[in-house]
């Protein structure tokens, strides 16, 4: 340090010191709390935050202001905010204050922190077998606590469930079960066990239900369902139930005891009601209903209805064909056919086979009230013919053109007996009589035969009387027949 010497060096050194002490001016917000905890009960903690102005060489009152209209109340420089009268998630509190012109402010920054509510939890089982499959029933199951399992043999005798996967060895399986925790019941909700994995040297081992699979080539395979095929044996069901087989046998469907079944053997024979092929030979051995197409080869034995229609039928029938209806347009050769009944007959109108054979009989007669038909006498069973039209009885059926028609009737009588026709409902037209001589009933008969022509549309009638041609009898109260049967036949030309 240099010595002091001179005259400035003497006045600094004796001068008194003086300074101004520092004015620096400073408003300090502080808060109890930064945050209300809101529990999951919705109840905040603390119930009230607290914030208090510091100020620093600076006196007076302090103004407080909170965002949202947030409600604030104060006690001097005190101000106090509730949960309740917070607005918003988060609230700004300032504090302000004046001081020689200049404002001095401070802020602090509260939020709402919410709790979530504790939810359910996943939790995992496994447990090992030796079996094909476990069970999937119950579908569901509830064990208490959030460290249980299921019990011992659930789902599978031998089961132990556990959280962790156990080893395993060849020809074992793992089944695992998904579970649902619930904190409120403090249960754990356990669903029916999959197949987790497995060991196994093939896989006929596996019983599974696969649902969708896209495959490739599958060799020597047995597939089997429905009620009556629950396992893989190859036969027809024997509980009564139905469904299908398909093998390196062959394929089953249906059940014979139900009347219902197709099987296709593995040499490609079919078997069915009704129908079979074996070694390349159909037969037919129920009814043949609709039947269309062309018989080349030999039907033997054949019985049944045949329905439909059999067009261009060629070939040899060997056997008995029962019950014919239909329309046959082709060849038909060594048929062995029954015509003429009470009430029906057999219809030929091939030209090789132009007759028609009908028979009428009646043990009654009614007589027409018309002065005309008054003593024309008629079965109620009259013989009707008519052109060969769709709607009319076939039986009853004749062809357009030149027709021969003949007509056998006997019948017990007290005097006459004439038989009649006429065409198209127009005038009867007496055939042929006969007259009694006996003195009473007694047996007579009559026979004609008539050719006509027959028209598109035409029918011809025939019936009988008790009158000779002119309508009359020798004695008017004896007009009736009695067991009467006339046997009409037409033959086209």
């Amino acid at each position: 340090m240099s010595a002091i010497v001179g005259e400035r060096d003497r006045l600094i050194m004796n001068t008194v010191p003086r300074f101004a002490p520092a004015n620096d001016r400073v408003l300090l917000l502080a808060a109890t709390a930064q945050a209300f905890k809101v529990a999951a009960t919705t109840i905040a903690a603390p119930a009230s935050i607290d914030f208090t102005a510091g100020l620093v060489n600076m006196q007076g009152q302090v103004t407080f202001t909170a965002s949202n209209a947030s409600v604030l109340t104060r006690v001097g420089n005190v101000a106090t905010l509730t949960y309740a009268g917070m607005v918003g998630d988060s609230v700004t509190v300032t504090a302000s204050i004046v001081a020689d012109g200049l404002t001095y402010t401070a802020s602090q920054t509260v939020s709402k922190i919410f709790d979530g509510v504790t939810g359910n939890s996943a939790r995992i089982c496994y447990s090992k077998t030796s079996l094909l499959s476990l069970a999937s029933a119950p579908a569901t199951l509830s064990t208490q606590g959030a460290t249980s399992y299921p019990p011992i043999d659930t789902w599978g005798a031998g089961t132990v469930w556990e959280g962790s996967p156990p080893l395993f060895g060849a020809g074992e399986s793992l089944y695992r079960s998904d579970g649902i925790f619930n904190p409120a019941s403090g249960t754990t909700k356990w669903s029916a066990p999959y197949l987790n994995a497995l060991k196994v040297g093939q896989l006929s081992a596996i019983s599974a239900d696969l649902g969708k699979v896209t495959a490739g080539d599958i060799y020597s395979a047995t597939l089997h369902g429905g009620s009556g095929y629950p396992n893989n044996a190859y036969a027809w069901p024997s509980n009564g139930g139905s469904g299908f087989h398909l093998s390196e046998n062959g394929l089953l469907f249906g059940n014979p005891a139900l009347g219902k079944y197709v099987q296709i053997d593995a040499a490609g024979n079919i078997y069915a009601p009704g129908f079979s092929i074996v070694n390349g030979s159909a037969v037919f051995s129920g009814n043949l209903d609709g039947v269309k197409g062309t018989f080349s080869g030999e039907l033997k034995a054949a019985k049944g209805s045949f329905a439909g229609v059999l067009d261009a039928a060629k070939g040899k029938f060997s056997g008995e064909l029962d019950a014919v209806k239909g329309t046959f347009s082709g060849d038909l050769s060594s048929a062995r056919v029954s015509v003429g009944t009470a009430s029906a007959a057999t219809a030929f109108f091939e030209p090789g086979y132009p007759s028609i054979s009908l028979q009428s009989s009646a043990s009654g007669v009614f007589i027409e009230a018309s002065s005309l038909n008054s003593a024309a006498v008629f079965t109620n069973l009259e013989v009707l013919f008519k052109h060969n039209a769709p709607e009319w009885p076939a039986a009853l059926r004749i062809r357009s053109g030149t027709v021969f028609f003949s007509i056998v009737c006997t019948a017990v009588v007290d005097d006459q007996l004439s038989i009649w026709y006429r065409i198209n409902g127009g005038n009867w037209l007496w055939m042929s009589g006969v007259q009694e001589r006996q003195g009473g009933d007694g047996p007579a008969a009559t026979v004609y035969g008539l050719t006509l022509d027959i028209n598109v549309g035409d029918t011809v009638q025939f019936g009988v009387s008790g009158t000779n041609a002119y309508l009359t009898a020798a004695d008017r109260g004896k007009l009736y027949v009695k067991q009467c049967q006339a046997i009409v036949i037409a033959r086209n030309f």
